[in-house]
């Protein structure tokens, strides 16, 4: 049985305070040689408000990438299902969108 890998969160310190990052950097992500799009595919999440680059996080990085590339992991990315939603005007909901498609009562 294999085992399975972990998900790999950022730590992010400010001052005197350290809590969990909701992805990691641009740099920390360059430093082992990903791309963003890359990262997204292993479920690596990117936050690209970030700008700092902790040593920590690129260790924890690299660590994951040995034990991901170990367990053969990989996650493709997820496809759009469905249509997205069409405005108002093509419903016919307003006056405009209901001259245009026709749907309007002639006397």
């Amino acid at each position: 049985m294999t085992s399975m890998v972990r998900m790999v969160t950022p730590v992010i310190t400010s001052g005197d305070r350290v809590r969990e990052g909701k992805g990691f950097s641009v740099e920390e992500l360059k430093a082992v040689e990903l791309t963003p799009g890359e990262a997204a595919r292993l479920g690596i999440p990117h936050d690209p408000r970030r700008r700092t680059s902790h040593e920590d996080n690129v260790e924890t990085l690299r660590e994951y990438l040995k034990d991901a590339k170990e367990a053969g992991v990989k996650v493709k990315r997820p496809r759009q299902t469905g249509k997205p939603v069409v405005g108002r005007v093509f419903r016919g909901m307003t006056s405009s969108g209901k001259k245009m498609r026709n749907l309007t009562r002639r006397k």
